[in-house]
């Protein structure tokens, strides 16, 4: 049986369908397609990532994963198809400034590895696990990540997708998200409430670079922590948001980290009687008309 090539799939709606054809090295465009038919290793390490997904979209009988299967596969070619990007790669670092060619190898490998172990499937069974409890909704879910290969200093070509998990129980809506800016990665905690079908916030913190003064509190916080650490609680009234369109969230995202949506102040959030603590809440400022 012809081994699709996934260099080949296209990245719209029908961009991995089985039917889609193999890629034609005489008549290839894109800079990222030259580079994987110019080099036969690469080209051998795309039809073997190729091979191992199909067989793993065969396997899979879980409609759920199947769907989020596809929508992640499709989305890593797209991060694929727009080449090696060394954002703020510093210049003497050889890793950072070994050849493209080196690097979508490394990086077609390693997705290769991921889809003939199983690991997508894996953190998808990881997922559904870890919300058994929810009563789940209308917001419940992932919000589409933005991925990309973070190059050194950030990442040893590592494929990073930031994302956002929501976790929903009765009318409560528990969720964190990962957001990047200058290099560094901040961590940002939230509670919802839902009425009549629209959610408004009620509290938030964040840990990392750009914690500011709402630093959310931790277990292991020292005595001066404890001090400054809180929840940011919003004054009642604030306007609500609709729920997202079901296309516009994912239930299962196998690129996502579920340890994100499994830490201890998420299961207080869903399900303590009281969340936040008014011990651990100082009100947010109120915004200027």
């Amino acid at each position: 049986m012809k081994v699709v090539s996934c260099a080949a799939l296209l990245v719209s709606g029908l961009a991995l369908a089985p039917e889609a054809r193999a890629l034609d090295c005489k008549n290839a465009q894109q800079p990222v397609d030259k580079i994987i038919c110019a080099t036969p290793a690469l080209r051998k390490a795309d039809d073997a990532m190729s091979a191992a997904y199909f067989k793993l979209l065969r396997e899979t009988t879980d409609p759920e994963f199947h769907e989020a299967l596809v929508r992640s596969q499709r989305r890593w070619l797209k991060v694929r198809s727009g080449g090696v990007d060394r954002f703020g790669a510093a210049e003497n670092d050889p890793d950072a400034q070994q050849s493209d060619a080196s690097i979508l190898l490394d990086l077609t490998r390693s997705r290769a590895d991921q889809l003939q172990r199983g690991e997508l499937i894996r953190t998808m069974e990881g997922q559904r696990k870890i919300v058994a409890r929810d009563s789940g909704g209308a917001f419940a879910g992932f919000d589409p990540a933005s991925c990309f290969f973070s190059p050194p200093p950030y990442g040893n070509w590592s494929y990073t997708c930031l994302s956002g998990a929501y976790r929903q129980h009765q009318d409560r809506i528990c969720s964190v998200s990962l957001e990047w800016a200058s290099g560094h990665i901040t961590e940002v905690r939230r509670l919802d409430v839902v009425k009549d079908g629209r959610a408004s916030p009620k509290a938030s913190c964040a840990i990392g670079y750009s914690a500011n003064d709402d630093k959310c509190p931790e277990p292991d916080d020292d005595a001066e922590a404890k001090r400054m650490a809180h929840w940011a609680v919003v004054p009642s009234g604030a306007a609500g948001t609709a729920a997202p369109a079901p296309d516009k969230r994912w239930k299962y995202d196998p690129d996502a980290d579920d340890r994100l949506a499994d830490q201890p102040w998420m299961e207080d959030c869903l399900f303590a009687p009281v969340f936040p603590p008014p011990s651990q809440s100082r009100s947010a400022p109120v915004a200027k008309p």
